[in-house]
Order: C-alpha cells, then structure tokens, then sequence
C-alpha cells in the first residue's frame, strides 16, 4: 500500500512539474560579432570595454504589433549578495521591422566595467519588461 501511495505521488509530481514549465516567448543573446545565420547559435556574456556587444533580441510572436521596442542598460553594483542598479547605462527606442518580425538586433558600447542588465519593453507597456539578460564587462 505504501508503494502504490509514493507511486501516484511522485506520478503527481512529475506531471504537475511537466505542466509548469515556462515557454518561450522571449530572449536576448548578445555576441561580439555582427549575428549572421553561421553565428546566430554562439553567444558571450563577457566583453571589453570600449567592445561592440551585438545583441539579438528574439521573439515566438510576430512584432508587427509592437511598432516600437525600448532599450535599456542598467548598470549593477558588483558588491554583496543583492544587486542594485546604480544607474542607467544606455537607452534607446527602435521601430520594428516588419521584414524581420520574430527578431530585432543592433549593438550597444560600454565604456565601463561592471555588470549589466539589457531590458527590452513594449514601447506600449514601459512597466513591465518583455525580456531581461545579463552581461558583464571587464
């Protein structure tokens, strides 16, 4: 009776774990060469200063809905265990391309050494970013 019972609870497990998994919607890789489609699948997240960091941000959804896409950088504290944004590095505002809608790439230069954090919004929704990835320049 005990094996039937821990049988359907790690069954129950398991499927409840199966069920929750997040799915793509999107992501940011970054690179320090142009993407192309021989490149497009390696990516770094350590750079040099004063470095083109290419950026690839990525989309499930077609972005023609979106006409517009806001860019921003925020630089972090690299003391303690909680990381504070001292400030913003970088911000820019894009229109999509309706040639290209399930990506969107161009590069930022950091003139600085720290670790940053690159936020992608809807210009619509500047509350809630759609996508954050992290990279470290030294």
């Amino acid at each position: 009776m005990k094996k039937l019972i821990l049988f359907f609870l790690i069954i129950s497990l398991l499927a409840s774990g199966f069920t929750h998994t997040k799915k793509f919607k999107y992501g940011i890789i970054f690179n320090d060469e142009p993407f192309t489609l021989e490149n497009a699948q390696t990516y770094k997240r350590s750079f040099k200063r004063n470095e083109r960091i290419y950026w690839l941000f990525m989309s499930k959804k077609s972005l023609t809905k979106v006409p517009y896409i806001k860019i921003q950088v925020a630089q972090t504290n690299s003391k303690g265990p909680i990381r504070a944004i001292t400030g913003i590095s970088y911000t820019h505002e894009y229109r999509t391309n309706p040639n290209t809608p399930h990506y969107f790439t161009d590069y930022v230069v950091m003139h600085s050494a720290g670790h940053y954090y690159m936020e992608v919004f809807d210009k619509n929704n500047l509350l809630r970013p759609l996508v954050v990835a992290d990279f470290f320049v030294k």
